[in-house]
């Protein structure tokens, strides 16, 4: 009788010590999904923040979005669209960045005449003719026999993305740990004419 006591009290403390670590683990993974909802929510209300780097170059920076799959494919149905075309599998997807750029300024060039000779050789004719550009944008071309203009216009850019990450420490002040605080993404224009008008950057949950 005893014995079966003893096996008893061993198999109801099993029971115990596995609900104690199903209770924790169920806590840790509330904690990890109230911290990811929290860091989202901080990330959507603050704005790009717009800055100048050296050379006057524009910058912005943005918090970092957490998203499961099935989340991005509901709050970003237009951006899932485009990865489908990149033919790239869901699954494999792991971070997605949108920017929003715009490119103005001032420019100087050449407004010169031209002779155009018509396919007939009937009437020569002088044309203007528009030649302008620098190191980001340039514009090329001619009016035609009707007067309008026909050319070829090139823009160009280079962007420079980068990620941080700060992890948080134990006690808030010892060693790091593998958990992160904070994720933020800058995003610098090399054209010097380009402002960023928008920014997000999106990290896929894998569960």
């Amino acid at each position: 009788m005893k014995k079966y006591a003893i096996i008893t009290i061993v198999l109801l403390a099993i029971a115990a010590a596995c609900t104690i670590i199903r209770q924790h683990e169920l806590i840790n993974k509330i904690r990890e999904e109230r911290e990811v909802y929290k860091n989202n929510t901080e990330a959507l209300m603050k704005d790009v923040t717009s800055y100048k780097v050296s050379d006057s170059l524009n910058a912005a920076k943005v918090g970092a979005l957490k998203l499961t799959l099935e989340e991005y494919k509901k709050y970003r149905p237009g951006n899932v669209s485009v990865v489908k075309t990149l033919k790239v599998k869901h699954r494999d997807l792991e971070s997605a960045t949108t920017a929003s750029l715009v490119t103005s300024g001032q420019i100087t060039g050449l407004i010169r005449d031209s002779t155009y000779i018509p396919p007939d050789c009937t009437v020569v004719k002088t044309i203007r003719c528009i030649d302008v550009s620098d190191k980001w944008f340039s514009l090329k071309g001619c009016e035609d026999e009707k007067g309008q203009f026909e050319g070829e216009y090139t823009s160009k850019d280079s962007l420079i993305i980068v990620a941080t990450v700060q992890y948080k420490r134990f006690l808030n002040f010892l060693w790091k740990t593998n958990k992160v605080k904070n994720r933020e993404v800058d995003i610098v224009s090399k054209n010097p004419h380009t402002k960023i008008t928008g920014f997000e950057y999106i990290e896929i949950e894998k569960r």
